[in-house]
């Protein structure tokens, strides 16, 4: 009796899943957490045929067979429904095993056959889904690639698949963890088929690896919030590819790395003392840059170079050759990373004096700079810093040193003022205490400009947002230390170098490092807030000012209560002021906006002695690092004279790159 009764219960339910509008009601308030209204429901099982089916009917009759029910909140399936479809779907999947053998592809090249429960796995261990909910999209993916006639998958187009089924779920989260990383083929076709002759098969590895890493970044290693702010071009940050990886630039007084070489080949030394041979100290110290050259991504910075190392030539009797040694190993290592600028900054230091030790310096520097200037105009030169308080108003007396600064290093020199303690690396961080070796973890800049527009011309909202940005540069400031310790503690190298070169305790490398908040857009955000060029009138002026001030105050505010180092400093030229993203665009069909890394605009109408009084004005508030890059003639008497006012007015540092020839 009971078996003919159940015998009746399964052929009226067999009747009632006998049509497939029916198994598709049933799967789609399966998959839903909430009870669907009947427009949602129709709208989603009908789609745009409404009018050939009509639902009520087939509701209606799910409902008497038990296997949906209705509320006031709308549709809902039954225990007894959920597991009735169950069933069918378990049915499905054995039919099409039997009708089709599915294979893919898998990102590990290698062939197997489709699986289910690879893909709820797969989105439970890298999505972070609840297994129920991965069972789910697993069976939704097999039953979309059931009605497709593709017998050979591949790993890409099953995420597709996937990751299109998360987001008709409104489950966006877990389709941004299962973003695959890499280059699209497009642009690595593009890159393998240029007939750019810099493009060679270690840097074409390289760029794609570099792609990467930042999208890594972006995606995964920072919050989204802080990834936004350089997306939109608000921020901008240096060197992505190795964000995470190591800090920005090292200064290593010169006579560390000595000490270091001397310690470890005591034979060097007798051999300098006793033959005068340099050609092994030098090997040895290109080797120790090679090894420091990990470790860092915009420049090496080394202090005192030609009084320590330098100063180990002995003239006259030193062979040229050496002078060629040195030279083309610094220029082949300051090339290796493969930048558009110098990765290695040399100190010349004349301590303020010239006396008879000097000027024997003079021609040993002047030696190695003839041979520097020998080296192969293609490659990058190093950039040269000399202090010159004492220097510049005897360059007359110096006719062969000046005539190399200015005829072949015109554009790699930095002429600094050691008076305002003024020594800074490429990309113009003020090192503060020159005899101590430091790291400098980043530099990162808050567009001015975009902060300009949103404000909308009200100077306190101006201020209100840039506090805003600061806080967001602090944030990121605390990533890039933790992500850089994180990669760098357990190398034995760096912990060598770390130990023994930097003179640091590994605890406090990185609590005492320079942190380096900048800006740019800044002529440009003046004109758009204020209507006119900070040069030419005193409010335009006052305003510049008064948002310089309001960052130094946010720095020392913060500095006061982390014990941290963040300094203010000045933009730099690089490709953050012309790359890619926004640059501060509000519509798209605009042109690229760009930036000057200039406190003053080159177009500025101002006298040379009006120009250093405007920005003496801004070096007191940007102590953290300023480059005066005026214009000034290269002409012999007018060139004296203006070096002559720079000194005297303790200007701190001046680049003669934009020089007038």
């Amino acid at each position: 009796m009971n078996a003919d009764k159940n015998h009746n219960i399964l052929e009226k339910q067999l009747k009632t899943l006998a049509q497939k509008v029916r198994i598709d009601i049933l799967k789609r308030l399966k998959k839903a957490q909430t009870p669907l209204t009947f427009s949602k429901l129709q709208k989603e099982v009908l789609g745009n045929e409404l009018s050939s089916t009509n639902l009520s009917f087939h509701l209606n009759t799910l409902k008497k067979s038990e296997l949906v029910f209705s509320s006031n909140d709308g549709y809902s399936i039954t225990f007894l429904g959920e597991r009735i479809i169950d069933e069918i779907l378990s049915i499905e999947k054995i039919l099409n095993q039997q009708n089709k053998t599915r294979m893919i592809r898998t990102s590990k090249y290698s062939k197997e056959l489709f699986d289910t429960t690879k893909i709820e796995e797969y989105l439970v261990t890298e999505g972070e889904l609840e297994r129920f909910l991965a069972r789910q999209i697993a069976h939704e993916v097999e039953e979309r690639l059931s009605k497709t006639n593709i017998e050979y998958l591949t790993a890409p187009l099953m995420r597709e698949y996937i990751n299109a089924i998360l987001l008709e779920n409104g489950l966006e989260e877990v389709r941004h963890k299962l973003t695959r990383l890499g280059t699209p083929p497009f642009e690595v076709s593009k890159l393998f088929n240029s007939s750019n002759s810099q493009i060679t098969p270690r840097m074409y590895i390289e760029k794609l690896g570099s792609d990467v890493s930042e999208q890594f970044l972006l995606l995964n290693l920072l919050p989204k919030n802080l990834a936004d702010l350089y997306l939109s071009g608000e921020i901008s940050l240096l060197h992505l590819n190795y964000w995470s990886f190591r800090p920005l630039s090292l200064y290593i007084n010169t006579k560390t790395l000595l000490k270091f070489i001397f310690e470890r080949y005591t034979h060097i030394r007798h051999d300098l003392e006793e033959n005068g041979k340099c050609s092994e100290l030098i090997i040895k110290f290109l080797d120790i840059l090679n090894i420091l050259n990990q470790f860092y991504s915009e420049d090496l910075l080394l202090g005192d170079f030609n009084n320590q190392f330098l100063s180990c030539f002995q003239l006259p009797k030193e062979e040229l050759s050496n002078f060629f040694l040195l030279t083309s190993q610094i220029v082949r290592f300051n090339n290796s990373l493969n930048g558009l600028k110098p990765s290695l900054s040399l100190e010349f230091n004349y301590n303020g004096q010239l006396n008879k030790k000097t000027s024997n310096q003079l021609l040993i520097d002047e030696k190695f700079l003839n041979s520097l200037s020998k080296q192969s105009i293609n490659m990058l030169k190093p950039l040269l810093l000399f202090e010159w308080s004492s220097f510049s108003p005897s360059l007359s007396e110096n006719n062969s040193i000046k005539n190399l600064i200015i005829n072949d290093f015109k554009d790699n020199v930095i002429l600094y003022n050691k008076d305002c303690s003024s020594l800074c690396n490429s990309a113009i961080i003020r090192i503060p205490k020159p005899e101590e070796n430091q790291v400098i973890l980043d530099k990162i800049l808050v567009n001015l400009y975009m902060i300009s527009v949103e404000a909308r011309q009200n100077d306190d909202k101006f201020l209100d947002i840039l506090q805003s940005k600061l806080s967001s540069i602090f944030k990121l400031f605390d990533y890039k230390e933790k992500l850089v310790q994180k990669k760098l503690e357990p190398l034995y190298e760096w912990n060598s170098i770390a130990s023994k070169i930097l003179n640091d305790n590994l605890e406090n490398l990185f609590k005492n490092a320079l942190n380096s908040v900048s800006f740019f857009g800044f002529n440009e955000a003046i004109l758009n807030h204020c209507g006119i060029e900070l040069d030419r009138t005193e409010s335009s002026e006052s305003f510049s000012l008064k948002i310089l001030s309001f960052m130094k105050k946010i720095i020392e505010e913060k500095n006061k209560e982390d014990g941290k180092f963040f300094i203010l400093s000045q933009p730099h030229y690089d490709s953050y002021l012309q790359d890619s993203w926004r640059n501060g665009l509000t519509q798209h069909t605009q042109k690229k906006r760009g930036y000057t890394s200039r406190l003053i605009r080159n177009e500025s109408h101002l006298s040379l002695n009006k120009k250093i009084i405007l920005f003496k004005k801004f070096q007191r508030i940007i102590n953290g690092g300023t480059l005066f890059m005026e214009k000034i003639t290269l002409e012999e008497i007018p060139l004296l004279e203006s070096l002559m006012n720079l000194y005297k007015s303790k200007i701190g540092a001046i680049s003669l790159k934009d020089c007038l020839s």
